[in-house]
């Protein structure tokens, strides 16, 4: 192998020069204002944040670089038949050096995809260029004391399997050494070493086992992978396949491509060189959803490691996410001043009939397809009011209104009409404002000057209902109903929130709005329900031996005040209110049996599944609303706030890990976090894997979530050796899967049988045999203990087996700990973990304890279980079972185990 040494003198001094560059850069301030002979002023801000951005991503890429100069060399026949050598970097490109240097995420880091002697099609700023790779070695650089090195480097040939070298800096040292200096002792070792594959130079590709707890980020991605993740920014893309096939690698990758401004196309630059409408610029304006914390940190990581700066505002699980929006931003849940809605996260699936979590997109068109009549209903009722209420303006609005409805019942068509009106209705509904303004006060005034004690025992009554509000049922359909379309002088709101009221001014308000309760219903010839809050302040009344006065006059004023405002204020409330709508719908369903069951929790309480189908309608919604050309031309002067406020919810890029496991309606709302510009998606999954009974579960409910989606099928497996592969792969297919994977070329991990303990029926001889198998994982990985993973069936399980094994391990200086589902752990500890929390986690070695006993426990999931539980291992997978025999599902041929390895 000789012509392989001065390749790798080249290569550490190539390091050296590289780094040594980094470094230079890193010292130079980067392109400030002061670099300009002169700056506009007017855009001078925006362009002092964008120089700033990109010094932030110059800063970034020679930081890395600093620590990881290159990840392969590569050497090239251009179309007029030079040789050309280059270094790729994993990101960025140093100010000089003495090799030719360029990024991986350069149209030229395609070349590294390819095979030797391959011909590869590159588009480089001159047009498209075909390029003959003759030499790839990659590298995995390390600095140490000693100076550079490659730990290893796989030098890869044509038509024949690639050499992995095991360090460069040894490869020279032996090139050092006269060959009378090599004694008989040492050549003879050195050719045992050769035979047995521990030498310095091995045919075929090794893999390193994982030692901390982190993502297997590969350098290079494959060819198929490449393509992927250099698609158009403004591309759909879903990524699925079976477990260790790349897919986050290929999410993290993009992403990390994507944010850097140097490697966008022109056309790509257009779409993102603007903020955000929150005002972030690209760099900052992505989102990336796991669906639990674990993974979340996991990825985070692996983010970190792409030197992606991985803001927990842009990291997020969907539970932690939804709630945060539909409480600050989509006022669909409830805040200390009152009003909105409750979400139970344990609330029992009992609240919802059977169909609806498995049927989740019937559940959410029937939704949408019953708001949007029932929008049309509230706007022809009100209409019809105002048309039968005898008064000139208000006859004339409501007959031009009613006639506009007639002719579509489609909501967007019918709110671009009714904006034409705004302005006659806003007047009408201002006039009758200011007729009743002043009688809803009096009772107040009547009351107070009647009973001097009167305004302090209503502060104390109102006080204790508003602080008990979170545990009642206060805000029934009548406080819902009947809450306020325009300010007390008539003035139809904008939509935007109401300044909040403290004390005596809160008190004297729930009072008001109570009188105008009552005042509708008697308008109406009914009575406020018993535990709304206009109820609960009559009775307050009644028991201090108050009258309730008489306002049947003035609510037949407020209901034509409040059709004017409902038909002015549609706009807003087309999305403000559809809480409110969805209400009405659940009350409906239910009394038809259908999509909820007979048993529920109060009226303001939802399921969490509940709260994704709100936020989906709204996201939606806002939408349609804003890319329907009419509507946004007529409201362009009135645009409704929360269609800004949603506006900035949206970002550049959206990206979803083990996507899965979320239900198609999750993932829907998810693409709608997507700007408009772009309507970037990257969805990353495997329908065997999921571990959900309600997640997405096919590619049609996928294409529902987000229409125009790519699905690209990868099928080559780099986590596992090739037996637990193999393990894998059958077992999937006993459970019914369908499953297409490969092994990479010239993978040498043969690896080993998954082992059975049998008949450990209780924790102690479970902690013992798990104790006897890690002391042998170490002695096999030459005394390096990996990462090592123990499922159980819950937690419970988890902080018993925990404090035993820690009794067992003691012996060989080595920790347990119970997985919290918040922290990844440390090196060196042997992490216990519920078979929940481990979606999407990788290990050398794993240990499924118990797997009869949750075999028992789960029948629905366990398949799903022991396939993701099973595709977690690298290298070792270890089963035990209480019983003699494994669960019917484990023992089958083609299956096979061992007792140790």
């Amino acid at each position: 192998m000789e012509e392989l040494k001065p390749i790798a003198r080249e290569a550490l001094d190539a390091f050296a020069s590289i780094a040594g560059s980094a470094r230079g850069g890193l010292a130079d301030r980067g392109i400030t204002l002061d670099s300009f002979a002169t700056v506009n002023e007017a855009t001078a801000d925006k362009l002092a944040a964008d120089l700033q951005n990109r010094n932030a991503d110059r800063n970034s890429n020679l930081q890395r670089l600093r620590r990881e100069p290159a990840i392969a060399r590569l050497v090239y026949e251009d179309e007029g038949s030079a040789t050309q050598t280059l270094y790729l970097s994993p990101a960025g490109s140093p100010p000089s050096a003495s090799v030719r240097v360029c990024s991986y995420m350069s149209p030229l880091g395609r070349l590294a995809t390819g095979a030797v002697g391959e011909e590869i099609d590159v588009m480089l700023p001159r047009g498209e260029a075909w390029l003959i790779l003759r030499e790839k070695m990659t590298f995995r650089p390390i600095e140490n004391g000693e100076g550079w090195d490659s730990q290893p480097a796989i030098h890869f040939r044509e038509r024949s399997a690639p050499l992995t070298i095991r360090s460069l800096r040894e490869l020279l040292r032996e090139a050092g050494v006269p060959a009378e200096e090599v004694d008989a002792v040492a050549a003879w070792l050195e050719e045992g070493e050769a035979q047995d594959g521990d030498g310095n130079i091995l045919e075929g590709i090794r893999r390193d086992a994982l030692t901390a707890m982190q993502l297997r980020v590969a350098p290079i991605l494959d060819s198929f992978q490449d393509r992927i993740f250099r698609l158009p920014i403004d591309s759909r893309i879903a990524v699925l396949g079976p477990p260790g096939t790349g897919k986050t690698t290929t999410m993290v990758r993009r992403l990390r491509q994507k944010l850097d401004f140097e490697y966008l196309e022109e056309d790509e630059k257009l779409l993102v060189e603007e903020p955000d409408a929150a005002g972030l610029s690209h760099a900052n304006s992505w989102l990336l959803f796991t669906p639990t914390e674990l993974l979340r940190l996991y990825v985070k990581d692996a983010l970190g490691q792409e030197g992606v700066p991985a803001h927990d505002e842009r990291l997020r699980t969907w539970d932690e996410y939804r709630a945060t929006i539909a409480r600050n931003a989509l006022g669909i849940l409830r805040k200390g001043s009152g009003g909105g809605l409750v979400v139970s996260l344990a609330a029992p699936d009992e609240w919802l009939a059977n169909d609806a979590l498995q049927n989740q997109i019937g559940w959410f068109e029937a939704f949408q397809a019953w708001q949007s009549a029932d929008f049309i209903r509230q706007l022809t009722t009100e209409a019809n009011i105002l048309a039968k209420s005898g008064d000139g303006d208000a006859q004339r609005a409501g007959e031009r209104v009613g006639a506009g409805l007639a002719r579509s019942s489609n909501p967007l068509r019918a709110l671009a009409g009714l904006a034409d009106m705004r302005a006659d209705l806003a007047r009408l509904a201002a006039r009758l404002g200011g007729e009743t303004r002043g009688v809803l006060a009096q009772p107040l005034r009547v009351f107070a000057a009647a009973d001097p004690d009167f305004l302090d025992a209503l502060t104390v009554f109102v006080t204790d209902m508003l602080r008990n509000a979170i545990d009642d049922d206060a805000d029934d359909a009548d406080d819902a109903d009947d809450s306020d379309d325009q300010g007390d002088d008539g003035e139809v709101e904008s939509g935007e929130p109401r300044p909040a009221l403290h004390g005596r001014r809160l008190v004297a308000d729930v009072f008001r709005r109570a009188m105008r309760t009552a005042a509708l219903r008697q308008a109406q010839g009914r009575k406020p329900a018993q535990t709304s809050r206009a109820g609960r302040i009559l009775a307050f009344l009644a028991e201090r031996g108050l009258e309730q006065p008489e306002l049947k006059e003035v609510g037949r004023l407020l209901l034509l005040q409040r059709a004017a405002g409902r038909l002015a204020g549609a706009t807003s409330n087309y999305l403000r209110r559809l809480p409110a709508r969805y209400r009405r719908f659940r009350r409906v369903m239910r009394s038809e049996q259908r999509w909820y069951g007979p048993v529920s929790g109060l009226a303001a309480q939802l399921h969490p599944a509940e709260l994704d189908l709100i936020v989906l309608a709204m996201l939606r919604s806002a939408r349609e609303m804003e890319t329907d050309r009419s509507l946004s031309s007529r409201v362009a002067d009135r645009r409704p706030p929360l269609l800004d406020t949603i506006a900035q919810l949206r970002r550049n890029q959206v990206l979803v890990d083990e996507a899965t496991d979320f239900s198609p309606v999750q993932l829907a709302a998810m693409a709608e976090l997507a700007s408009l510009g772009t309507g970037s998606l990257f969805l990353s999954g495997d329908f065997n894997q999921r571990l959900t009974r309600w997640g997405t579960s096919s590619e049609e409910e996928l294409a529902w979530a987000a229409p125009d989606l790519q699905i690209n099928r990868v099928s080559i497996t780099y986590r596992q050796s090739r037996k637990l592969a193999a393990y894998a792969r059958e077992l999937a297919r006993l459970q019914g899967a369908e499953v297409d994977d490969n092994a990479p070329d010239f993978a040498e991990n043969v690896g080993y049988d998954p082992v059975h303990g049998s008949g450990l029926s209780d924790d102690e001889s479970t902690a013992n045999w798990l104790t006897e198998r890690i002391r042998e994982i170490e002695r096999l990985s030459d005394d390096r203990l990996p990462t090592i993973a123990v499922l159980v069936p819950d937690a419970q399980s988890a902080e018993v087996l925990t404090g035993l094994l820690n009794i067992h391990l003691a012996g060989l200086n080595l920790q347990a700990k119970a997985s919290d589902g918040e922290k990844l752990g440390k090196t060196n500890e042997i992490r216990v973990f519920p078979i929940s929390d481990i979606k999407g986690l990788e290990f050398e070695a794993v240990f499924f304890v118990m797997v009869d006993q949750l075999a028992k426990r789960e029948p629905d999931l366990f398949d799903r279980y022991i396939y993701v539980g099973a595709t977690r291992a690298a290298t070792f997978l270890g089963l035990t079972t209480y019983d003699v025999d494994l669960p019917a599902g484990l023992s089958q041929a083609p299956l096979v185990y061992q007792r140790n390895w």
